[in-house]
Order: C-alpha cells, then structure tokens, then sequence
C-alpha cells in the first residue's frame, strides 16, 4: 500500500513494492512489469512519480526497457567476487589478471580545483594549491564495481594529465613520467553511499558500501593523491595476511 502521509517518497514505496515482488518469487525474471499508465492508476499517482520508480529499477540493473515491448525484469548478473587484499597496493591490470577478465575504466569528471583542507593536510601542499580532481568508474565487463573521488597532484609534476589517460591507466601514465606507485594507506569503513555513488554501482535502496579512505604515494615515499575508493560489496571479499 502506497501511504502519502509518509516522509518515503511515493516512487520509491512504489520501487519497494515492485522490487518485493520480485524477491518473493511474484514476478519471474522475463516477466513484465505494468507500464507506467498502469502503476499511475494503480496507485493513484502521476506518470511522472511512476516512471521514476521503474527509473530507479533501471538503474539498479533489476529491470530493461524494450523499445515497443514494455518493461522486463533482467536475468540475474552472473556472480563476480574479486578477492582485494588489503596488505598490498594493486593496480587494475592486476586485479584483472587474477580475474582474468579486462577491466575498464569511466572518467565522470575530471577539473583541476584549489586543494581542500584536508587535502592540503595529507598531501603536504601549501594552502591554495591546485590538484586534479576526478571522479572514474572502474567496471568488468558491463559490471560496475568500484566507484572513486580522487585529488591528484597537478603542476608541475602531472600538469599535462588529460582525459584519455584517465579512461585508459592512470599509473601507466605516471610510469611514462617517470614514476612508479610505492604504496598506499588505507582508512576503511562502511557506510550508506550518497545518491551518486549508488546510481553508478548499481546499488538497490539502503545498501551499504565499503569505502576505503586512501593517500597514495609514489616510491619516492611523496604522497601525490588522495581518493575515497567505493567498493559494490557484493562483489568483493577482502584478505589480509597476519603474521605473528
């Protein structure tokens, strides 16, 4: 039952109702949902409330739209787990070796900016700085599983950083200029991810998200980025190897 009174937007009571359907066994993978003019006048609703709600499903990977068709809700995605030890800093070209399958990368966004505070902080600038800022998403396959908000060093040392670079490997560009990854440090914790991070990793409503908190520094031992790395728990298991 949709209840107007509540502080739950109305397309999202409607996702959960669908998105409940599904999990119970009501509605089948293959199956079609109403349209949009039936949900509105089921619920009593605008179309405009009811087609967010099935947006939502489809940016969730639950349901497809086929043009002339309808609306169908998708097999369920084959299985991906990558095992991501936490003792060692990898790269994307060795993640995807141990999964042997490719892995790409999306640039979103990408500017240079005055460093923020705490970026000034962990990366030992002086106040006004500039340094990248970009946000990328990294997928296998047509399957997006990490998500990540960086601030790099800009002038002079990565100045002529550009958008391919970024779609492409980022530490094979700073190979190219000379410098290799030394390692990382890493503040991990869960949370419930904003709205961005959770329409991009395909994440259903009040899922949490691990998120690793990272200041990255070059051989050198010089830290030269800072990131907030959004990992899609479902498809990740960490490791860490203790010795006594």
């Amino acid at each position: 039952m949709i209840d107007k009174e509540s502080h739950v937007p109305i397309y999202l009571q409607i996702e959960r109702i669908l998105t409940e359907q599904i999990e119970s066994g009501v509605l089948h993978p293959g199956d079609s949902i109403p349209s949009e003019t039936l949900l509105a006048e089921q619920y009593q609703v605008s179309r405009m409330t009811a087609r967010k709600a099935v947006d939502y499903l489809v940016r969730q990977g639950v349901v497809e739209r086929q043009r002339g068709r309808g609306t169908f809700i998708c097999q369920p995605m084959q299985e991906l787990k990558i095992a991501l030890p936490l003792d060692q800093h990898l790269t994307s070209s060795e993640v995807a070796i141990s999964l042997n399958s490719p892995i790409s990368n999306k640039l979103l966004h990408l500017e240079k900016v005055a460093a923020p505070e705490h970026v000034v902080e962990e990366l030992g600038l002086e106040p006004g700085s500039s340094v990248w800022f970009m946000k990328r998403l990294r997928l296998v396959g047509d399957i997006p599983f990490v998500f990540e908000s960086t601030y790099m060093l800009a002038e002079p040392m990565f100045g002529d950083l550009q958008e391919h670079h970024l779609n492409g490997s980022k530490y094979r560009y700073l190979v190219d200029k000379g410098q290799k990854v030394g390692g990382s440090k890493k503040r991990i914790r869960a949370e419930l991810p904003a709205e961005e991070v959770r329409m991009h990793l395909g994440l259903k409503r009040d899922e949490p998200v691990l998120c690793a908190h990272s200041i990255a520094r070059l051989e050198s031992g010089m830290p030269f980025e800072v990131s907030d790395v959004y990992y899609n728990q479902e498809h990740y298991t960490f490791t860490l190897e203790a010795t006594r």
